[in-house]
């Protein structure tokens, strides 16, 4: 994979936490003093990355048919 746009707005659930099993919605979205991006949410910032988002949970499928669901 070369590239990976991700979009990501206001009012999207996020699943947070040690175990990633806390849904959050996303309040407000920042930069750090580094200029990575951060999400506010009703749990407290997050970094971008560090969380799940539910909208690109797969559920039971496996990657390789999410793959083939994107080609067609």
């Amino acid at each position: 994979m070369k590239e990976y746009k991700l979009s990501i707005r206001v009012g999207d659930k996020v699943e947070v936490g040690r175990f990633r099993n806390v849904t959050t919605a996303i309040k407000k979205i920042e930069l750090d003093e580094h200029g990575q991006p951060v999400i506010i949410t009703s749990k407290g910032a997050k970094k971008l990355l560090s969380c799940r988002l539910s909208k690109l949970h797969p559920g039971s499928k496996t990657p390789k048919q999410i793959l083939m669901e994107k080609r067609k």
